[in-house]
């Protein structure tokens, strides 16, 4: 048993069931115990391998893509690029040094990064001080004086969801309780008056067992970050693996040494994530009054911007093997074979913008 599992058991004896969002917040990041607190998850030795690592193309081509859209959006001499979830800073690391000949991108950027993690800020001040980063932990610390440009890759699917099955007399909500034994377990309650609002409309009626998963937070981020953008004007980019259309479906999962396991299993040292609603998300940001790119797959993004083009220039001046290891991760970040791990149609990359007549690249 672990301590935060400990504490969960507490709260519930205490408050009675827990719903997966809470419990998916505690798991992730409770201030001691949490699983971002605690590690480094990233790469071989961690839990997952998230496109950055595979290789610096995916960061290069995001780095172009951020100067092209802070030319398109006038070239303002100062604004915030802000990273959400920077795991090691990889990714913002290769997308700077991709367009280091860009120096008024330079001098009018202020690097924001949105970490909570003690860990992993150790390891972007090592790839990102000579940037002159800002961390903040909080929305709510934001700078809200000049426009936004919004990265987040992977960021979304680590925000806490709630899971509702159907029953013959309507949604219920699936939540983390004790059973007999004093171990936690899964139960079928009523629907909390909070969560209501959340709940997708499907394309298709449910029937009984169907699951959907809603996740406030997911929404209450980009709420932030879309009032941010409307008044100082910007752009919100964000990349995560998910699916297009409302239909039901459980995709919460847990992940340990790159294998998958119960999301009750071990708290706080497992990773869980959730496949993210991109038509609920882009259907929210138009309520908003947002205009929305996308959602488009992360093969035919890539692809749009050039990834195979650069794979080839970076092969021309390679060994044999470094070709082999570039085609390799060219294959893993734009193929369609989910079975192997590939990324292209799994992965779905979205954007938002307050101005109607923008075009963006990749879109």
């Amino acid at each position: 048993m672990t301590a935060l599992e400990d504490i969960i058991k507490d709260k519930i004896r205490e408050n009675g069931p827990m719903s997966l969002g809470e419990y998916m917040g505690l798991c992730l990041g409770h201030l001691e115990h949490g699983y971002y607190m605690t590690r480094d998850p990233f790469g071989r030795s961690g839990d997952f391998t998230t496109a950055p690592e595979i290789s610096q193309m995916f960061g290069e081509l995001i780095g172009a893509w951020l100067a092209d859209s802070w030319m398109k959006i006038g070239a303002p001499s100062a604004f915030t690029l802000l990273e959400c979830g920077p795991g090691r800073g990889t990714l913002m690391s290769d997308a700077l040094r991709a367009v280091e000949g860009i120096v008024e991108f330079h001098e009018a950027m202020n690097l924001t990064l949105l970490e909570t993690s003690p860990v992993l800020k150790e390891a972007q001040k090592k790839l990102l001080g000579d940037y002159n980063p800002v961390w903040c932990s909080d929305l709510n610390q934001i700078p809200t004086n000049n426009p936004l440009i919004v990265i987040g890759n992977e960021f979304l699917d680590a925000l806490p969801v709630c899971q509702l099955i159907y029953r013959e007399t309507g949604w219920l909500e699936k939540m983390v309780n004790l059973d007999v034994n004093d171990t936690t377990c899964l139960g079928e309650f009523e629907v909390s008056e909070q969560l209501k609002p959340h709940i997708p409309n499907l394309l298709i009626e449910p029937k009984e067992g169907d699951i959907v998963e809603a996740s406030p937070e997911q929404k209450k981020h980009l709420q932030k970050f879309m009032n941010i953008v409307q008044k100082q004007g910007g752009i919100g980019l964000f990349i995560d693996y998910g699916f297009i259309h409302n239909v039901p479906g459980d995709t919460l999962q847990a992940v340990k040494n790159h294998a998958y396991c119960s999301v009750l299993d071990s708290p706080g040292e497992v990773d869980i994530t959730a496949h993210v609603n991109f038509g609920d998300l882009g259907a929210f940001a138009m309520q908003e009054n947002m205009t929305v790119h996308g959602p488009v797959s992360q093969g035919a993004f890539l692809k749009t911007l050039g990834i195979e083009v650069r794979a080839n220039h970076l092969s021309q001046n390679a060994t044999a093997q470094q070709r082999l290891d570039i085609q390799s991760a060219l294959k893993r970040l734009c193929g369609e074979d989910t079975k192997v791990g590939e990324m292209g149609q799994l992965f779905k990359v979205i954007a938002f913008s307050s101005d109607p007549k923008l075009e963006l690249a990749g879109f």
